[in-house]
C-alpha cells in the first residue's frame, strides 16, 4: 500500500491509511499528518498564542497518535480520535502551566454573524466574556460544536463522553449564554 504516498491528492479513507501504517507502511502516516496538521495546529495556536509552543504541541499530538495507532478503533472517525488526543494534550499543557482551564483564549473574535440566534453568535466578541466564564465542560463542548463545527457524535468521541451527555452540555451551555446575554440587554 505504499502507493498512498503517490495518491496524496486523492481521497484515501483514513481507515485505509491507518491499516496500511499498522501493516508496516509507516510512510503512509504522512498522509494523515498532512490532512490534519493545520486543524490540530490551529487548536493550539488560538489557545496558546505562541506559534513555537503550538507547533511543538501539534507535533506531540501526531507522535502520540502514531505511538497509539493500534488503539484506534476503525468504527470511529480518525478526526475525532486525533481531536481527543489534541484536547487532552492541551489540558495537560494548561495543567503543567498552572492554568485552571483550557479553551479560555480560544475564541476567534474576528468571526461575526448576521443571524440573531445564540448558536451562531458563540464566537461573536459581544459574548466572548460570557463563553470564557462558562464551566470548562460547557465551554469546550460549545467551542467544538460552533467554532470547530464538529457533529454531536464527533464531540462525544473527542471528549470521551456519550452522545446524550454531549447534547445536555450543549443545551445547558446555550441556556447559560442565552440567560447571560438576555440579562445584559
Amino acid at each position: 500500500m505504499r502507493n498512498f504516498i503517490c495518491q496524496e491528492n486523492s481521497k484515501v479513507p483514513d481507515r485505509d491509511v491507518v491499516v496500511s501504517v499498522l501493516n508496516g507502511d509507516t510512510e503512509a502516516y504522512a498522509l494523515l499528518v498532512k490532512k490534519y496538521q493545520a486543524k490540530i495546529y490551529s487548536i493550539f495556536v488560538r489557545s496558546i498564542q505562541s506559534q513555537a509552543v503550538a507547533a511543538e504541541l501539534a507535533q506531540d499530538v501526531f507522535l502520540k497518535a502514531f505511538e497509539r495507532l493500534e488503539q484506534f478503533s476503525p468504527e470511529n472517525k480518525f478526526s475525532s480520535w486525533i481531536n481527543a488526543i489534541a484536547i487532552n494534550t492541551l489540558r495537560d499543557y494548561w495543567r503543567k502551566d498552572g492554568r485552571k482551564s483550557s479553551f479560555t483564549d480560544e475564541l476567534n473574535v474576528d468571526q461575526t454573524h448576521s443571524d440573531s440566534t445564540v448558536e451562531t453568535h458563540i464566537l461573536n466578541g459581544s459574548i466572548m466574556q460570557v463563553v470564557q466564564q462558562l464551566p470548562v465542560l460547557y465551554r469546550e463542548t460549545l467551542l467544538l460544536r460552533f467554532r470547530d463545527d464538529l457533529s454531536v457524535k464527533e464531540i462525544a468521541d473527542s471528549l470521551g463522553i456519550g452522545v446524550s451527555a454531549t447534547k445536555m452540555r450543549l443545551k445547558r451551555g446555550i441556556e447559560i449564554v442565552s440567560a447571560a446575554v438576555g440579562g445584559e440587554r
